[in-house]
């Protein structure tokens, strides 16, 4: 898939079947957030939790409904979460930036292989909040949950996009 295409292709999908993400498909997602830049090459301070087990799954999605106090699944029935986590880095925010490359990447290869995605930004938030979470999800000790995908089988297929500047872009030259 063409480079530009994939990155004007990926949309967030807020709807899934309950088909499990295969093995190869998950594994390749993966690699792609392991292929992510991460500050200063400090790889070893960064941590991916995959998770599908059902019962997590809805304990997260409870824990997220109660902070948002908003009803609904906030997951949107996908049957993959992947949190992403951080030891504390030199420079403040460069966890969230490695975190948010390395989702970029997952997303981006999702894509290619029909998958959707959409960031939760309230799963790592959830954790983070809930030693008790944040142990059973086997994040590292000292790390914090940055940032979360869900993943899998689109329900609907997202409408066709095109690149296309629709943010404010000022040029200072």
């Amino acid at each position: 898939m063409d480079t530009l295409k994939a990155i004007a292709g990926r949309s967030s999908v807020r709807a899934y079947t309950d088909e499990q993400v295969s093995a190869e498909n998950l594994n390749t997602v993966l690699e792609a957030g392991c292929a992510a830049p991460v500050g200063m090459g400090q790889y070893d301070k960064m941590h991916i939790t995959v998770v599908q087990d059902k019962g997590l799954l809805s304990r997260i999605s409870e824990r997220v409904q109660q902070m948002m106090k908003r009803p609904g699944d906030p997951l949107y029935g996908a049957p993959t979460l992947i949190m992403i986590s951080s030891a504390e880095m030199p420079m403040p925010g460069l966890d969230y930036a490695d975190g948010s490359c390395i989702a970029e990447n997952m997303q981006l290869a999702a894509m290619e292989l029909g998958l959707g995605s959409v960031i939760i930004w309230a799963a790592g938030i959830a954790a983070n909040a809930d030693p008790e979470l944040k142990k059973d999800l086997g994040i590292p000790d000292g790390n914090k949950a940055v940032i979360s995908i869900v993943l899998g089988t689109p329900a609907v297929q997202p409408p066709e996009k095109k690149l296309g500047v629709t943010i404010d872009v000022n040029y200072v030259r």
